[in-house]
């Protein structure tokens, strides 16, 4: 008994050796304690022999000897029933602050019944106590054979760890630090985890801005607004500042331009007083995206300056242009000029329509002139404006010269008579006469052509005029008067300008006869006037008698 008491006293005694010990080789270690009342009635009786053999009959002796045990005169436990309740509580334990200054004999090794549930449970006690037994044993109460019934414990009386409440005080307190640093701990290793750094979206697209969003779980709320300085899906401002941190799940504020207003009037400067850079600077400046400007070459307005402008639609004028109507603008970019890369080939002696060809392909200007030669078929090229081998810009001017042929001198018809100048070789001569005061009979009035001139080519006529003299009047006494018309017709056709007037007269004469004239048989001006009467034929011709004599 003493070395079991020694055993039982000793700081490192063995949890499981004890329970062996009172539970016995059929101990209840590993099973359910309610699973079979035999067993657990032997493992009450086991205990009770035990507790029999250690326990001294004397009150006193179990008082002196088993401090534990609190016993009354008679050798009583007095805490047999406060035990039991501790052994086998029946609803709640009882809480840690209602117990009194003593306290029971609790180790880390105990394990207590559990009620009719059937669970285990462990209590940790920080206070140690060390028990002192006397050799002599005493008897205790025998285990009660209903397994519910608490075992009756042996009397013992408690001595308090003075430096309990300290120690509790300084575990609790590094239970409570320990708490608060791992807590702190965990609040700063997610507040750094769960921030992001914003980015400055101002002057990018939204897009980029809401897949950023996206990637780091930030929801993007954006808010467009007309904008003349940002294309449409520019972010124009931000509420958190560049590089600031936000947390996930929080709510980043774009101000997003929605570009300029297309139903806004416009008012349309005066661009002819503008240059096209002007021009340029003022859609930038308005956002007119439907403006267009077109620059065309052209000869007589200078580079730079207002051409014309154009409406898409006819329904819009300067008075209510907006910007989503369509505007065209046309300036001027000066007369074209064009790089002198183009090599100029021989064209002489060469066709008239290779130089058209090659004119029409280089896109150059061709003009021709016309030139008797020699020896060069006529049609074909003599020469031209730009030397063979030299370069011409496009659009330039090329003048190339074509034969007529061989040249034919015209003569000063003046010392040829009209017979002779009908039979002139390689001229065409047509031959007129006309009635002239100034020029005599068979002399040069006019030539068509002036002496010495060349003629080439198939046109060689010439019309030279040959002096008829002074118009003559013949006698057309006894004439009838159906000769009049001709006769006065050939002093008209021949410039002379002779008239005449018919003067219808009684007379004997036949009908029709001319029997007077107011001019006739002689030399007239140019302009002079004739009458003429001519007889009616109304009256009998007067007898004639003739003398005796005959």
């Amino acid at each position: 008994m003493s070395d079991f008491l020694k055993q039982f006293s000793d700081e490192n005694y063995n949890a499981e050796e004890f329970s062996e010990v009172l539970n016995g080789p059929t101990g209840l270690d590993d099973r359910d304690p309610l699973s079979s009342g035999e067993e657990v009635d032997r493992t009450a009786e086991n205990a009770s022999k035990i507790l029999a053999d250690l326990v001294p009959d004397d009150p006193e002796v179990l008082r002196d000897d088993f401090p534990l045990l609190e016993m009354d005169a008679g050798g009583e436990s007095l805490r047999e029933d406060r035990l039991a309740e501790e052994e086998f509580p029946q609803e709640e334990a009882p809480q840690e602050d209602s117990l009194p200054d003593e306290h029971f004999l609790q180790d880390d090794y105990l394990q207590e019944e559990s009620t009719s549930e059937g669970a285990f449970r462990e209590e940790e006690q920080d206070t140690i106590v060390y028990p002192v037994i006397r050799e002599e044993p005493q008897e205790i109460t025998q285990a009660p054979k209903n397994p519910r019934q608490k075992i009756a414990s042996a009397a013992h009386e408690v001595k308090k760890d003075k430096n309990y409440d300290k120690k509790k005080l300084t575990k609790y307190a590094a239970i409570a630090f320990s708490v608060l640093a791992l807590s702190a701990l965990a609040f700063g290793i997610f507040f750094i985890t769960n921030q992001v750094q914003v980015r400055d979206f101002v002057g990018v697209q939204v897009t980029e801005a809401r897949t950023w969003g996206i990637q780091n779980r930030i929801t993007i709320e954006v808010r467009e607004e007309y904008s003349l300085e940002a294309d449409s899906g520019i972010v124009l401002a931000q509420n958190r500042e560049a590089n600031s941190n936000i947390s996930r799940g929080s709510v980043l504020v774009l101000e997003v331009s929605k570009g300029p207003d297309m139903n806004e009037v416009i008012e349309l400067p005066d661009f002819e007083s503008m240059t096209t850079q002007e021009v340029r600077e003022w859609r930038q400046e308005i956002q007119a995206l439907n403006v267009n400007i077109n620059e065309e070459y052209s000869d007589d307005i200078d580079r730079g300056e207002f051409i014309r402008l154009e409406f898409t639609s006819q329904d819009v004028t300067e008075e209510n242009y907006t910007r989503a109507d369509g505007l065209l603008i046309y300036m001027s970019r000066g007369k074209q000029v064009f790089e002198a890369n183009i090599v100029v080939p021989n064209f002489r002696d060469e066709p008239l329509s290779r130089a058209q060809e090659w004119a029409r392909e280089h896109g150059i200007e061709l003009k021709t002139e016309e030139a008797p030669h020699t020896s060069i078929e006529a049609g074909n090229i003599t020469g031209q404006s730009v030397d063979a081998g030299q370069r011409v810009a496009r659009e330039s001017e090329l003048t190339i010269t074509l034969s007529q042929g061989p040249a034919t001198t015209v003569p000063n018809f003046a010392n040829i008579s009209s017979e002779l100048a009908l039979e002139i070789p390689n001229l065409e001569v047509t031959v007129q006469r006309r009635y002239s005061t100034s020029v005599s009979f068979g002399g040069l009035i006019s030539q068509s052509v002036n002496a010495g001139t060349e003629l080439v080519g198939e046109n060689k006529a010439v019309t030279v005029v040959y002096s008829l003299g002074r118009p003559y009047i013949d006698n057309l006494l006894g004439e009838s008067e159906s000769v009049l018309a001709e006769y006065f017709y050939n002093f008209t056709s021949q410039g002379a300008n002779i008239s005449y007037q018919i003067f219808y007269v009684d007379g004997y004469e036949p009908k029709g006869s001319i029997v007077r004239m107011s001019r006739y048989a002689q030399f007239l001006g140019m302009n002079d006037h004739v009458r003429i009467d001519v007889s009616r034929g109304n009256r009998t011709p007067p007898v004639v008698l003739e003398a005796d004599g005959e």
